[in-house]
């Protein structure tokens, strides 16, 4: 689940639910830097955490470490990755975002990542990712994640394929629906896994 800073009212609201409706596995706060700020998001943190998810901030590594995040979710770059690891240290969830780049998940992989992520932006090559999925989830246990998926049916394929994680677009906040969809592809991923 991936949430934008600045946060609104409208937004903790509804991050509050969704926390106690999916049970996510982790949330990714994105945002500039200015945004990332103690005052503004000790809150969310603390719910976060409390909820049992993981919180991680987007490839602000020292901003991770002062807010006492669990870790970043980074791009794919090696300096970026070292570190990430030296600041916050080898119990810190980093994960990395790889496009439909195979080597490059396999070289981050090797190195330690928590996760390795495939796809995005919204709109990129559907049954590339298909492929690119089903092709790690045979080889490697390194968890992946499917990357900005809004629609539940894609949703559905991806996990069947192997996806270890599903992870919807944060513009997903941006329908009033957000919820709804969030609780219905919920169900839909847990039903497959359920009957896996």
């Amino acid at each position: 689940m991936q949430v934008a800073a600045p946060f609104t009212a409208k937004l903790e609201s509804q991050l509050s639910q969704a926390l106690s409706d999916v049970s996510p596995a982790c949330v990714l706060i994105c945002g500039a830097a200015e945004d990332l700020t103690p005052a503004a998001l000790d809150g969310p943190i603390d719910r976060i955490q409390a909820a049992g998810a993981a919180c991680l901030i987007e490839n602000e590594i020292e901003t991770a470490a002062d807010l006492g995040a669990d870790g970043v979710h980074i791009a794919a770059d090696q300096i970026l990755y070292a570190e990430a690891r030296k600041v916050l240290g080898e119990s810190a969830n980093i994960g990395v975002g790889c496009g439909l780049v195979r080597h490059d998940a396999m070289a981050f992989a090797e190195s330690g990542a928590d996760y390795v992520a495939f796809g995005g932006p919204e709109g990129s090559d559907f049954e590339a990712l298909s492929d690119t999925i089903a092709w790690w989830s045979e080889i490697f246990v390194v968890p992946s994640v499917a990357w900005d998926i809004a629609d539940i049916a894609a949703a559905e394929h991806l996990t069947e394929l192997g996806a270890d994680f599903i992870a919807p677009p944060r513009t997903i906040w941006d329908s009033d629906a957000a919820l709804d969809r969030l609780r219905d592809m919920d169900r839909a991923i847990g039903s497959i896994r359920r009957h896996a």
